[in-house]
């Protein structure tokens, strides 16, 4: 279905996974020009605001992930410029990229979370007594920034610093959370509906290893649940997703375990856009293909700030005064 408005995917950024989001954003251009679409690709860098002003777009397809690109600040930008975009809007963003504040909110609505303490990079040196009695094993992850292997499992002290470490080298501060043993399940979900769930194969457990296959292109398959707790899986994705305030597209994780309930592991707001990918592996089975799927995600395109669910681009008012800028440095001499 085409329009006559202009299009512009925003791709790349700055985190670990620019390539995979490169890779997404030429997917989704060449799905939206099948469409009949005006289509501009605009890479994500410093001068990303000037590249916005200059493309004159009417709407913003995002398919940036990772810092500045899914953590709110690009969508902050958008609503500034009043350039309609997808996904989730500038709080739920936020707080998905924080993992810390994700498990807060995700337990104020008595949802399962592994226990899990903050650390942060000026308290390294006295690791082992923030650690305390918390005990082994655990895994440590970034909270804010991605490390493509998800995480570290660490199995003593001296496993614990060297994986601080690691992780203060890309984050001011780690996430430490009890180990939960089971199978990784990813639950896509489009505009609040759980689509299903699919078990991506790993080379060890959730947390210490790499999904086989390049990402994007990992080994997924029909996560081979009995149906009471499939059942289970898909509702508390969808409450997870509701919890934090998330729209459009977004993949929930989860462990589950043979000797515990179901535990909510993260949530991806800026869920990869590859054929092969969760999201749309799981739509093609619902019936949705992947330029429907692209579709789908395009038509919930708005602006989101202070509630207001139209185009905002009249309602924005126009300084038609002298420079507001030039008048505060005179007045500073």
């Amino acid at each position: 279905m085409s329009s006559s408005r202009k299009i512009g995917v925003l791709l790349g950024g700055f985190s670990l996974e620019r390539d995979a989001s490169v890779r997404a954003g030429e997917a989704v251009t060449a799905a939206l020009r099948r469409g009949g679409h005006e289509v501009q690709a605009l890479f994500v860098d410093r001068h990303i605001d000037m590249a916005l002003r200059q493309s004159g777009i009417d709407v913003a397809f995002l398919a940036v992930r990772g810092r500045y690109g899914a953590d709110g600040c690009l969508q902050g930008l958008l609503e500034m410029l009043a350039i309609p975009y997808t996904g989730s809007g500038v709080l739920a963003s936020g707080l998905a990229m924080n993992r810390a504040k994700t498990k807060d909110v995700l337990r104020l609505h008595n949802l399962p979370v592994a226990p899990a303490y903050l650390i942060r990079a000026q308290q390294q040196d006295h690791s082992s007594e923030v650690h305390g009695a918390f005990g082994f094993p655990v895994v440590v992850r970034p909270v804010g920034a991605t490390l493509l292997c998800g995480g570290a499992l660490v199995r003593d002290e001296m496993e614990l610093e060297s994986a601080l470490e690691d992780v203060f080298g890309v984050d001011d501060e780690a996430l430490v959370e009890r180990f939960v043993e089971g199978r990784p399940i990813c639950v896509p979900v489009l505009d609040g509906q759980a689509l299903g769930a699919v078990e991506v194969s790993r080379a060890g457990s959730w947390t210490a290893q790499q999904a086989v296959g390049a990402r994007g292109q990992e080994i997924c398959a029909a996560a081979r649940l009995p149906p009471a707790r499939e059942a289970s899986v898909l509702r508390l994705a969808t409450q997870a997703y509701e919890a934090l305030g998330c729209e459009g597209p977004a993949c929930v994780e989860l462990v589950v375990s043979e000797r515990s309930n179901e535990i909510i592991v993260d949530l991806d707001f800026v869920p990869l856009l590859l054929p092969a990918a969760p999201l749309p592996r799981m739509a093609r089975e619902a019936g949705i293909g992947f330029d429907e799927l692209v579709e789908d995600i395009l038509a919930g395109a708005r602006l989101r700030a202070h509630g207001i669910r139209r185009n905002r681009r009249t309602a924005h008012s126009v300084f038609e005064g002298p420079d507001r800028r030039a008048n505060a440095a005179l007045a500073a001499h």
